[in-house]
């Protein structure tokens, strides 16, 4: 079990467990001597602090491996123990709230979603989030004290480190709101909160098409645009929250319609979601075509549809929607020159014929003299990958195993009874 630390300082034997821990994660399963190997200490202690991790229920073993080419004794192999604890984690998007338990792994056990319904206030929608945290606690049947913490990824400008939402867009009302103060006060566990693409990137780094990769961006597609970026394999936030906000990008000039952050010719009101539905049923009345389509019932999955068969006016505007995605992606790849771009969002319904159209765009306006073959590829994470990075941001932060640093906030402690 995990408590929070007091302030003196985390020992030595502390460390080398956290080091010990890393490396089975990372490299499970794996022997006792190949840990000592790596740690360069010798096998004694290892093993020594490999029993405190198996008797905290952290590291549990698994069986033996193949004997040595020698003929030497198999060798009993370790794994992590993904269940020795349990995370909470919540994607607030602007139409729906997401929130799952999951263990160590971030493998999901429960779920639960619930329309965001932004337009009751930001103090309802606060206590709904807050009313079915504690529901799916109940529901799971899993001790409060089990759960390390909660990870929330949150629309909008956010500062980590305060816990502060500074402003959403999409999100009426949200300004300078210290999310993670007012969960903690109400549910009582460890809070940390994060911009809901950069959650995705971290997500994509740990678990998904970035896992070996140093520099990628994550793209977002929906009501907004946005990006989680990695650079040298180091999550960029900002000086306040703003690095990654693509979608505010002035792309349009003469535009006249209003983004939700307030400026005129934002990227976002070229290629969201929201914008794509908009720019079909303008089109569609324009040509007086609308018997055929249902104006007021389009969604997304219709239009994915539509565009799979040719449809003329879905086709057009979709193609158009990916032409100024790819300009958005362009933009991106020339600030922070990526390995890999991801793309997540609804916007993956559309298909390989679409990312196809993204992929001519951002040939045609990143650097046309210089042919590259730009990797870009959509999510193969899901729907959840969001919760997948607000769950691993918690593991982050409580085990803070990349931290060479003694004076950390918590220690690794088995839970007494």
């Amino acid at each position: 079990m995990i408590y929070r630390k007091e302030k003196s300082n985390i020992s030595l034997r502390e460390i080398n467990k956290k080091n010990i821990l890393k490396i089975v994660m990372e490299m499970e399963p794996i022997s006792r001597i190949d840990i000592s190997r790596r740690l360069k200490i010798s096998r004694p202690t290892t093993s020594a602090y490999i029993g405190e991790l198996i008797k905290d229920g952290l590291i549990e073993e698994i069986g033996k491996g193949d004997s040595t080419p020698s003929g030497g004794k198999k060798a009993v192999l370790l794994q992590f123990n993904s269940r020795a604890g349990y995370i909470l984690g919540v994607m607030i998007g602007v139409k729906t709230i997401r929130i799952a338990l999951t263990d160590l792994g971030s493998n999901i056990i429960e779920i639960i979603k619930i329309p965001t319904e932004e337009w009751l206030g930001r103090d309802e929608v606060i206590d709904k989030l807050v009313k079915n945290l504690k529901k799916i606690i109940r529901k799971s049947k899993i001790s409060k004290e089990e759960i390390i913490g909660i990870g929330i990824g949150a629309s909008g400008l956010v500062d980590s480190k305060k816990g502060l939402v500074i402003f959403s867009p999409n999100l009426d009302g949200w300004n300078n709101i210290k999310l993670k103060e007012i969960v903690e006060e109400k549910i009582g566990l460890p809070t940390f909160i994060e911009n809901e693409c950069r959650v995705q990137a971290i997500a994509e780094k740990k678990y998904g098409l970035a896992k070996d990769i140093k520099n990628f961006v994550c793209v977002e597609t929906g009501t907004g645009i946005g990006t989680g970026v990695f650079i040298d394999n180091k999550l960029v936030s900002g000086d306040k929250g703003m690095a990654g906000e693509v979608g505010h990008i002035i792309t349009n000039l003469a535009g006249n319609r209003v983004c939700h952050c307030g400026n005129i010719g934002c990227l976002e009101t070229l290629c969201s979601t929201s914008s794509l539905l908009e720019d079909i049923v303008n089109d569609i009345k324009k040509r007086g075509k609308s018997s055929k389509y249902s104006e007021s019932g389009l969604k997304l999955e219709d239009l994915s549809s539509l565009y799979d068969q040719g449809d003329e006016i879905v086709t057009r505007n979709v193609e158009k929607n990916a032409e100024y995605l790819g300009i958005g992606i362009s933009n991106t790849i020339k600030m922070f020159n990526p390995e890999l771009i991801i793309i997540h969002g609804e916007i993956i319904k559309f298909g390989e014929k679409y990312l196809k159209k993204v992929k001519e765009s951002v040939s045609k306006n990143t650097f046309p003299k210089v042919k590259d073959n730009y990797n870009i590829q959509f999510s193969k994470l899901g729907e959840n990958v969001g919760l997948i990075g607000a769950t691993s941001i918690v593991f982050d932060n409580i085990f803070d195993l990349d931290s060479s640093n003694i004076a950390g906030q918590y220690i690794i402690k088995k839970r007494i009874n």
